[in-house]
């Protein structure tokens, strides 16, 4: 049964994206390494030392795994978009927002992450016409784009009754794919339609430390600023350009350097409040002009197993975040503003367990921005299942004593 999940899940990685209006802007939706349990606290937990921690943002942190760890999720949930002219639209989508696995040897940790930073993805049609003495023009105007940058880690990991440390080498890849039609409902006149594609990539470094004291655990992460390089293709289906163009820029996308800390209190033995923060400098890559920064809070109730009533056995978490957009819409910031809550399913195995969360974000002002979108997302994930581990076999041989012939 745990290889059907895992390969549900693994099908799903070809869907990693994520939708929202101000998409055509910049990439608004970014992803900061939270397990499903995290998003359920208000995407905290960076520094949660008191569980067995998927969250690799923070390598050090692979330090809690003591057994080979394997850990993925999904999301999948609703976007409303409204704009100044009274609009409203809704989408859909569904991605994977991470897959981690870590192999623990002696104080040793050895980790794999593969997951999505950030994304932006939208599409519309417009309904138009062109009146002219003689005549009404009727056509359709779409627009459509795609994306998406992803990050790949190879991570160790060791685990030291001083510090934990751990180191990650990055390797971003990424694409934007921008394309617009204008379809005429005349067949007299001929369709047009271009796509710029850019695709890019290249390696980075992410340097984490991570200490428990007492009923406090606390970590600090570095990520490098990365330059990433690729070519562009232009493609056009209309006269005079019916052909494909092919360029290379030096740098497509630049990845901006990023401070993160956490902190996590464990107190009456069931609850746990985390707080994080990430700051990135963006104002040192190229089209942007500012540094941002998210602030994150949240809550968990992790009942003790086997004891109080069916209702007290129930993990529930919550919490939120707050966070500015790393670009502007009409001269002004755009802030992103979330609230989550979460629980987990126990399975029957130790530490093995399916984690689910619902975030409710709003993202904009219409009076301000001339646009907004809100979304509800529904995230489950698996965490604990090792892949790699037989099952104890715990039947012998033994002899069967046989009858006594002379009864």
């Amino acid at each position: 049964m745990k290889y059907k999940i895992i390969l549900i899940f693994l099908l799903m990685a070809v869907l990693l994206a994520g939708n929202s209006i101000f998409s055509f802007d910049g990439m608004p939706l970014e992803y900061y390494g939270n397990d499903v349990y995290g998003v359920g606290m208000g995407e905290t937990g960076s520094a949660d030392m008191f569980r067995i921690n998927p969250n690799l943002h923070n390598p050090s942190i692979a330090a809690t795994t003591n057994n080979v760890l394997f850990s993925t999720a999904t999301s999948l949930g609703y976007m409303w978009y409204k704009d100044s002219f009274d609009n409203e639209f809704r989408d859909d989508g569904i991605y994977m927002p991470y897959f981690t696995m870590a192999i623990p040897i002696k104080d040793h940790r050895f980790a794999f992450s593969f997951n999505s930073v950030a994304s932006g993805n939208i599409e519309n049609a417009k309904e138009l016409e062109f009146a002219s003495v003689s005549d009404t023009l009727q056509y359709s105007e779409i627009n459509r784009l795609s994306t998406s940058l992803y990050k790949a880690d190879m991570i160790y990991a060791h685990k030291n009754s001083i510090v934990n440390i751990g180191i990650s080498m990055n390797y971003y890849l990424g694409h934007r794919i921008r394309y617009w039609k204008l379809d005429f409902e005349d067949t007299d006149y001929e369709d047009a339609k271009y796509e710029i594609e850019k695709v890019y990539k290249n390696p980075g470094f992410t340097v984490g430390i991570s200490k428990k004291i007492g009923k406090i655990s606390l970590g600090a992460t570095y990520s490098s600023h990365v330059k990433l390089e690729g070519g562009i293709t232009y493609k056009y289906d209309h006269t005079p350009y019916a052909d494909t163009l092919n360029l290379v820029d030096d740098f497509l996308f630049e990845v901006p350097a990023q401070i993160s800390g956490g902190i996590t209190w464990k107190f009456l033995e069931k609850y746990k409040a985390s707080a994080d923060a990430h700051y990135q400098m963006w104002e040192d890559t190229i089209g942007y002009n500012k540094k941002t920064l998210k602030l994150g809070l949240g809550f968990a109730y992790d009942p003790l197993s086997g004891y109080g009533s069916w209702y007290e056995k129930i993990p529930f978490r919550f919490g939120g975040y707050y966070r500015e957009l790393p670009f502007n819409v009409n001269n002004e910031k755009i802030i992103e503003k979330v609230l989550t809550v979460g629980s987990s399913i126990p399975l029957k195995s130790p530490n093995k367990k399916i984690e689910f969360a619902v975030s409710y974000t709003t993202r904009g002002d219409v009076d301000t921005h001339g646009l907004s979108d809100e979304s509800i997302m529904f995230s489950f994930g698996i965490t604990g299942f090792d892949i790699f581990k037989k099952r104890y076999k715990r039947i012998e041989h033994r002899e069967i004593p046989e009858a006594d012939k002379d009864r």
